[in-house]
């Protein structure tokens, strides 16, 4: 199961996957084109070997999001929604903050509940020592994930992706998206291999091909609890914007 399938990472993850001949891949997104999109250049290469499941959904609908992880019960899921959009979302940065939390939240939780044995997400070197308000996001999105990964089976892996990685491939359109620079491919490549807990890949290790490639292990955000971060997430939606401007900062304090 891929969220944000119909991304840069998402999709090119989607096309690799294909060499692994899963039994199924689902392409989750609220964007309908570029899912469908997805869709049909998969289908295109494989025909009907391998099933393939367009999932448009919002992240941020708890219910929704419970009710495909249950009905599929994948056995990995990558969660690449959001990586970039945020970019273009300062001026709403209440409603962007949040909803990125959620989303992570809702998805990282319904691994957890129906037992999934594999949950990735895709971060970015930005949620280290955030910034902005995009690498706050990050970071957030990154402690919400790992205040839901102790508990349960399901073993949760983040990913930290080069800083400028998304605004440097930001310029491609959507209908090249199965055309994707080298650094792209060496990425998803990578990802689909990892077997820490977090880590970042090394910038210089995207612009080669060789069958090695340089990570480094993370130490861990701040750590709260499932109950602390589901009252965060609370206290997120129902702030003004002052008061969530507050809570950036104190995030990127610790």
């Amino acid at each position: 199961m891929i969220t944000g399938a119909g991304g840069i990472i998402g999709s090119e993850i989607s096309r690799q996957l294909l060499k692994l001949s899963p039994e199924r891949i689902l392409l989750v997104g609220h964007g309908p084109q570029s899912i469908y999109t997805v869709e049909y250049e998969l289908k295109k290469q494989l025909g009907d070997l391998i099933e393939i499941i367009p999932i448009i959904i919002n992240i941020q609908d708890k219910k929704k999001v419970f009710e495909v992880v249950e009905r599929y019960m994948p056995d990995v899921i990558y969660h690449t929604a959001g990586n970039h959009q945020i970019d273009f979302t300062e001026e709403q940065f209440v409603e962007a903050v949040y909803d990125h939390a959620i989303g992570a939240n809702n998805i990282a939780e319904a691994a957890s509940r129906y037992h999934v044995g594999v949950f990735i997400l895709v971060s970015s070197e930005q949620a280290e020592q955030p910034i902005d308000l995009k690498g706050t996001a990050k970071k957030l999105v990154e402690i919400t994930v790992e205040s839901i990964a102790k508990t349960g089976l399901t073993k949760y892996i983040i990913i930290r992706l080069p800083k400028n990685f998304y605004t440097d491939h930001l310029a491609s359109k959507f209908y090249t998206v199965f055309e994707q620079q080298t650094e792209v491919i060496i990425a998803v490549h990578k990802i689909l291999q990892v077997g820490g807990t977090t880590i970042a890949f090394d910038k210089g290790s995207l612009t080669n091909n060789k069958n090695k490639f340089v990570y480094t292990e993370l130490p861990k955000q701040k750590e709260l609890s499932q109950i602390e971060m589901a009252r965060l997430l609370k206290q997120l939606k129902s702030a003004s914007e002052d008061e969530v401007q507050e809570l950036m900062i104190s995030i990127i304090k610790h």
